[in-house]
């Protein structure tokens, strides 16, 4: 059943990400200090063609990057509470898709059932 693969893969990658988030409530053995976000990346590309042979990928500068980079830091909770929430969406609507194997597969049981039944 492919569907309850692509199910099983949206449930890791939504756990993995809550078990990540997790680290912002835990306390450094050390410092005593809660963990801190350290290190963010940023960068984006606009992707067209203003002629024929012009470039077709344009990169964010460093300055936009490192700013925005800032923003994100700032608004980190909400944020990763909104990317946390589509991560969920996206395992509901996996496991709402394997709706359609389940019967399947029940009625190739019931079938399986009713042949075992007539072979008795």
């Amino acid at each position: 059943m492919e569907s309850y693969k692509r199910y099983s893969v949206a449930k890791a990658e939504k756990k993995r990400a809550s078990d990540w988030l997790g680290n912002k409530e835990k306390i450094d053995s050390q410092s005593h200090k809660p963990y801190s976000l350290t290190s963010m990346k940023f960068s984006v590309q606009y992707a067209g063609q203003a002629y024929a042979g012009a470039t077709n990928y344009h990169d964010s500068p460093a300055e936009f990057n490192a700013a925005m980079a800032e923003v994100i830091k700032r608004n980190f909770a909400a944020l990763s509470a909104d990317a946390l929430a589509l991560l969920a969406a996206k395992e509901r609507a996996a496991l709402v898709a394997c709706k359609g194997d389940l019967e399947a597969v029940q009625a190739q049981i019931v079938a399986a059932e009713c042949e075992a039944d007539t072979t008795i």
